[in-house]
Formats: C-alpha cells, structure tokens, sequence
C-alpha cells in the first residue's frame, strides 16, 4: 500500500463526513468524493509536509463543494416576468423573494417583527440584539423562536 493510500485510509471518514455535511444529495456528494480523492492523488507530490495531509485535502474538499455550489448557482434561472415583481434578497438561509416575506411580515406584531429583522436583515447575534434593546438574552431567545414559529404559519 502506498503512503497515498495510507494517508486516505487514515483520513476517509473525515473527508466524507466533511462533502456530505456539506453536499445534502448523496449522488452529488459522491461525485464530489471522487473529484476530491483524483486531485488529491494528482497533487500528493505537491505536498511537502504529509503530516499536514488531513488538512490539506479538506481544503481540496472544500473547494470542491464551492466549485459545486458555483455550477449549482449559474443554472438558477428566473422568468423575466417573475423578476418584475419580485426580487431576490441574500440572507442566512439563502436567497428570499423579499415581497413575499414583507407580505407575512406584516402580519406579526411589532416585537416579532423587530426581532426578526434585527436577526435576518441585519444579521446581529442574539447577544447583540438584546444588548441593542435592553432586554435579557433569554427574553430574545425566547421572541426569537415564537416569531419564527409565528412566521412560519402565517407563510
């Protein structure tokens, strides 16, 4: 067996533990498994310290699943009509079609709607909001999880 193989045997379940975290289809992520363990073996003799190897080739899988991500983000297509009257915001969960969310917001009260702004829009922490409105961390947390609850039904 070679050192390669030797290393990659060491390392497997963490590589693969790392794509699938990441990559939610699982035929996708093997594709990506794949990708990762041909370049890295394409590569190995670039390695100069192979004590550093598990690192090395999670930065390999990394940029695997971002190259993936990439191609994922080049095929999402709109119709220009939808364009016209929507548009697309960026946040933590993803991209969101912001009239539809302005629409449920507005159904919340004041509270949760301030707590879900100041958490999704402004992307403060939780510590940071309650800092902001004088009010104990677990009174925000607690706002924080009844609003998205209350959002999510009336979405």
């Amino acid at each position: 067996m070679s050192e390669f193989e030797k290393l990659i045997s060491r390392e497997r379940i963490s590589i693969e533990r790392f794509v699938r975290f990441k990559i939610c289809v699982k035929e996708d992520a093997d594709d990506i498994l794949q990708n990762v363990y041909i370049t890295a073996m394409q590569k190995f003799n670039q390695l100069k310290n192979k004590e550093s190897f598990k690192a090395w080739i999670i930065s390999i899988a990394r940029n695997k699943c971002n190259d993936y991500f990439r191609e994922k983000a080049k095929v999402l297509e709109l119709p220009v009509e939808e364009l016209l009257e929507t548009k697309l915001m960026p946040g933590r969960q993803g991209f969101t079609e912001i009239q539809s969310v302005q629409e449920t917001l507005e159904k919340l009260g004041g509270k949760e709607k301030q707590i879900l702004y100041l958490y999704f829009w402004k992307e403060m922490t939780q510590e940071e909001i309650a800092e902001k409105l004088r009010i104990p961390l677990g009174t925000v947390k607690s706002r924080l999880h009844s609003a998205k609850k209350k959002f999510k039904e009336k979405y």
